[in-house]
């Protein structure tokens, strides 16, 4: 009976720990530009989220978190984010990298306060791929996946990209 309580107990601390992960998304209206500056905090906290967790855990949770994500990143004024072609081929059309691609590049601008397009992409696929590269992640990593992080353990990922 012990265990069945401490089991229980850390369910629901678990589980609230996840819930206090992410901000409340519809409390964030994109209406002019000072609604974006004031979302970079929520924005950045739901990138760590999202850079934290497996890629196969709260998918509801992620999906929603993803899409206030881009929703930031299409109108903020203060960055501009390009989907480069080159970085995108690599992540076979898998939707769930595509938005932790895009969430890495919100993380790095933010962090860093980067304007420069170029920088923002390179440590963006910089930050997915030690995500993808993390056991704990479990992303599944193919043929296009595996090229990518190689050019990037040798140095050679800007090369590589033609960026």
């Amino acid at each position: 009976m012990k265990k069945l309580l401490i089991f229980f107990l850390l369910t629901i601390a678990v589980g609230t720990g996840f819930a206090q992960s992410v901000p409340k998304f519809d409390q964030y209206k994109f209406n002019k530009d000072s609604d974006y500056k004031l979302a970079d905090s929520a924005v950045l906290q739901t990138a760590n989220f999202l850079l934290s967790t497996p890629i196969d855990q709260n998918i509801p949770v992620r999906l929603k978190a993803g899409q206030f994500v881009m929703r930031w990143m299409e109108g903020t004024p203060d960055y501009t984010f390009s989907l480069e072609q080159a970085p995108t081929k690599y992540l076979s059309g898998n939707v769930h990298l595509m938005l932790l691609y895009m969430t890495s590049m919100a993380k790095y601008a933010l962090e860093t306060r980067s304007s420069d397009v170029k920088a923002i992409t390179i440590n963006g696929v910089k930050t997915l791929l030690a995500y993808v590269n993390n056991p704990v992640s479990n992303v599944k990593k193919d043929k296009n996946l595996k090229k990518l992080s190689d050019a990037n353990d040798k140095g050679n990922l800007e090369y590589f990209l033609s960026l």
